[in-house]
């Protein structure tokens, strides 16, 4: 399947390679895009990505199968950056290595280099480097957001998954040279938030990262961790993630061989090609205040709903596509668990991509029934297309 949460718009990008040819891909071997940037292995034989997963992980062979370009079920939701920027990513460098926690900046990251269209979607706001593979970045989360929010005055836990999302991908680019252009495969992502902390306060909330982004040698595959923090040092979120870059050209070969009715390329697809049913559900039934935030239509079938996004959301479709981000199934997994009971709050998500959610393919969003502890609710949420998998989320809610 292919990147991490919300795919970006392909931009037509031409590098130069290291022998003066230009490449069709758009980012091969030894690209120079302004600076010299590292090499993402390839394959000698058909020029696709090699690399061996980061972690132990169930879905570690459609991974493989999906970044060398051969038939097989690619895991992940593809990103890519809507357009090329010639800007520098914001990085602390210098004397705010003697600070444990670099100073504020008032700026965010270039939205290119988190794969966002829209500069009031970027949560990032700066970079310092304080190890091999260790970090430290700002970000901030405002007061009020049109989507992220919940309805008891908290910050809310897929705004975290989010920035999990945009932390790796920054790091990839401004800090390992991955080219702009190249696709984000997230395989998976476990995020915990605690809700004790997440209470929005009279100013926007300041947050410091404390990341590690793990690459053995040039490979193509990440392994991130992370710890959001507030001014006065309480955690906010943890989170935990795998994701693998791709070239334009190996990722429009993965994208080909992953179709599954093998009669049309779904890169060509756009969102236009997503069919909205208009419905007159009541949004609070799924934890929503307006309308156009509803994801899911319900069937005949108990705990089970037809996916139904709008395509012209303006956060969950930032920008266009060939295939459903990611961060669309995680939020259909949490309306298809609404009604939890009231006074819980959603703090874990385990998600793992196993493919591709494509546009013009009816998706079937089906709940498990939920499990119960003295003081969590547990649900287990799946999508399907063709009756196969193409996504799942487990999901705990802490009664407070």
């Amino acid at each position: 399947m292919s990147s991490s949460l919300v795919l970006s718009k392909d931009a037509q990008v031409t590098h130069t390679a290291s022998n003066g040819t230009a490449t069709p891909d758009g980012t091969p071997v030894g690209v120079t895009a302004g600076a010299t940037t590292p090499d993402i292995p390839q394959n000698s034989t058909n020029g696709t990505t090699t690399g061996a997963h980061t972690g132990a992980h169930t879905s570690a062979n459609n991974v493989s199968g999906s970044v060398n370009g051969t038939a097989g079920n690619p895991a992940g939701v593809t990103d890519r950056p809507t357009t090329p920027a010639s800007a520098s990513a914001t990085r602390r460098d210098g004397a705010a290595k003697a600070a444990s926690v670099p100073p504020r900046l008032t700026t965010t990251v270039p939205a290119e280099y988190v794969h966002r269209a829209a500069l009031a979607e970027v949560f990032l706001t700066g970079c310092e480097k304080t190890g091999p593979e260790t970090y430290i970045l700002t970000g901030q989360w405002p007061r009020a957001h049109t989507f992220f929010t919940t309805l008891d005055g908290r910050h809310d836990h897929l705004q975290a998954c989010e920035t999990l999302r945009q932390t790796g991908i920054y790091l990839a680019h401004a800090e390992h040279g991955i080219p702009l252009g190249h696709h984000f495969v997230m395989q998976d992502m476990i995020v915990t938030t605690h809700p004790e902390h997440l209470t929005i306060g009279s100013t926007p909330t300041n947050l410091t990262l404390h990341t590690t982004l793990s690459r053995p040698g040039r490979s193509p595959q990440f392994t991130m961790s992370l710890t959001i923090t507030n001014p006065e040092g309480q955690t906010l979120s943890t989170g935990h993630g795998h994701f693998t870059c791709i070239s334009p050209a190996a990722y429009h070969r993965m994208r080909a061989a992953s179709n599954p009715d093998n009669t049309t390329d779904p890169t060509t697809h756009t969102l236009k090609a997503l069919v909205h049913t208009p419905t007159e559900q009541d949004p609070s039934l799924y934890g929503r205040v307006h309308s156009r935030d509803l994801v899911l239509t319900p069937t005949h079938q108990p705990l089970t709903y037809r996916l139904n996004p709008h395509p012209e959301h303006p956060v969950l479709f930032d920008h266009d596509g060939d295939h459903l981000p990611g961060m669309v199934l995680v939020e259909a997994a949490r309306q298809a668990t609404y009604p939890h009971p009231p006074t819980t709050q959603l703090t874990h998500t385990h998600t793992v991509f196993h493919n591709y959610v494509e546009l013009t393919t009816p998706t079937t969003v089906t709940a498990t029934p939920p499990t119960h502890t003295h003081n969590t609710t547990t649900h287990t949420v799946t999508t399907h297309q063709n009756n196969r998998p193409t996504h799942t989320t487990t999901l705990v809610h802490t009664h407070l």
